[in-house]
Parts: C-alpha cells; sequence; structure tokens
C-alpha cells in the first residue's frame, strides 16, 4: 500500500431494487430542480415582457397627439396592409430604441392608422369602464391620463392634482395604475404583468 493512502475505502452493496429506488429518486429531484429552473426563468421572462409593454404603453401614449397628427395629415393615403395592430405592437417588443419604435409606427401612413386606431377604441373601452365604476378614482385616473397624454391641449400634472385635489405623487401612483389597466387593453392578455 502506498504511504499516500490513507483514506480506507467503504464497499457498499445494493439490491438491484434498492439500485433502481435510488435512480428513480435522483431522476425525480432532478427533475424538479429543472422545472423549478424552467418555471423561475418562465416568471422572469414573463415579468420582463410585461415590464416592456407597461413601457410601450406609455411610449404610444406620450406620442399619441404626433401619431395622431401623423394620420390625419399624412400625404400618402393608406394601402391595404395584411398586418393588423397586433402584428404591429409584437413588432414592437422587439425594438428597445424608443426613437425607432416611434419612426416604425410612423414612417408608414397605414401602420400609424392602424395603431391610432387600435389606442383610440381602447381608450374608449377603458373610460368607458371608468366612467361606470363607482369608484371615483377610476374616473380620476382616466381624466388624469386623458390630460397629460390625449386632451388636444395638454394638461399639466400640476394642474389635474389641483383639478382633483391631490398631490403630484397621488397623479403618479393614479397615472401607473392607468397604464397598467391601459396596457392590458392594448396588448390584450399579454398586456398583464403576472405576479
Amino acid at each position: 500500500m502506498d504511504g499516500n493512502e490513507n483514506a480506507h475505502s467503504t464497499l457498499i452493496a445494493l439490491s438491484p431494487e434498492d439500485l433502481h429506488d435510488l435512480l428513480e429518486k435522483a431522476a425525480e429531484v432532478g427533475a424538479n430542480a429543472g422545472i423549478d429552473k424552467y418555471v423561475e426563468e418562465l416568471k422572469k421572462s414573463q415579468k420582463k415582457r410585461g415590464d416592456r409593454r407597461l413601457h410601450n404603453t406609455k411610449l404610444l401614449l406620450r406620442n399619441f397627439r404626433m401619431l395622431q397628427e401623423n394620420a390625419e395629415n399624412s400625404v400618402f393615403g393608406r394601402t391595404q396592409m395584411e398586418e393588423s395592430a397586433a402584428d404591429i405592437l409584437e413588432s414592437m417588443m422587439n425594438i428597445y430604441n424608443d426613437v425607432l419604435v416611434v419612426e416604425s409606427i410612423k414612417n408608414s401612413a397605414t401602420r400609424t392608422g392602424i395603431i391610432v386606431s387600435h389606442i383610440r377604441t381602447m381608450l374608449e373601452i377603458f373610460e368607458v369602464c371608468c366612467e361606470k365604476s363607482s369608484n371615483e378614482l377610476d374616473k380620476r385616473r382616466y381624466d388624469i391620463i386623458y390630460g397629460l397624454y390625449i386632451s388636444e391641449d395638454k394638461i399639466s400634472r400640476k394642474e389635474l392634482a389641483e383639478k382633483w385635489n391631490v398631490s403630484n405623487d397621488t397623479t403618479y401612483i393614479d397615472e401607473k395604475i392607468a397604464l397598467e389597466r391601459l396596457s392590458a387593453l392594448i396588448f390584450g392578455v399579454d398586456g398583464l404583468t403576472l405576479q
């Protein structure tokens, strides 16, 4: 025996059934760990996508007046296009430069018209939901979104805070909640951020 081998080796004998049970348990533990990792990655991906949709909703609203103006005053007529609002919105998800997103919509009169029409429709649905709500907060949230992004004459946050007798901080909270709800309308069920 070599002087370097001071450790004792122990031989363990397993029956075929014990070996089978051990392998099954190891496979189950490995599979569960893989599933847990997959679910964790899926949640991260969904959150990132939800965050991106929320960001894009705000981007579309921030540029709504300009896009609407562009659609109404386009020199080029609208042509038949196979693309839907969903297709255009999905393509937005792959562009991470806000200027490029807006330019890609604005460069096509048809795309601009489709997006403006879609946003208008979703805003109308949001308005109806807020107006029918028994919660006064919903009416205020719609009014804040309308004033900041939609009305012909932009209304300042300070003016909205004074109108509703709330703080500027409250208008930011209301805007965030309204944007989340609008994101679900604009992007569909995929617009919901899953917790």
